[in-house]
């Protein structure tokens, strides 16, 4: 019986070797499919985490603009103010205030500043809908 499966074995190699050959590409298509199918998805998530990423990014970068807007309108604002109240004393200056109006430039130079503030308040307040 053995001798006869051993003779089989050399006269039907080619068969034994071509089911060998077949069983593993079978496999190896199977792990293919697979391999493949992970793949796709991976790079599914990949380009959603992409996405997500860069949106972050664009997210920052507007914040980090608006930030910078606000500090330079914010040093514009000291600025301004610094101003008003160096042309009020100068305005002032050998003045006797407290018994007497306020000098015409001083006045007029609080109501331009005033006004200034209220307009650029009314401008870039972000809590008031626009109209």
């Amino acid at each position: 019986m053995i001798s006869y499966f051993l003779l089989s074995l050399k006269t039907h190699w080619r068969w034994w070797l071509t089911i060998a050959a077949l069983v593993t590409f079978a496999w190896l298509w199977n792990e293919n499919t697979r391999v493949s199918a992970s793949l796709t998805t991976l790079q599914g998530e990949n380009d959603s985490n992409r996405a997500i990423t860069d949106n972050m990014l664009r997210t920052v970068a507007i914040t980090n603009i608006v930030l910078g807007t606000n500090q330079h309108a914010k040093n514009q604002i000291a600025l301004e103010s610094q101003s008003a109240s160096s042309d009020i004393k100068s305005a002032v200056a050998g003045d006797d205030c407290a018994s007497r109006p306020v000098p015409v430039g001083a006045a007029n130079r609080l109501q331009q500043y005033a006004d200034s503030v209220r307009t650029s308040a009314t401008t870039t307040n972000p809590s008031q809908p626009d109209s």
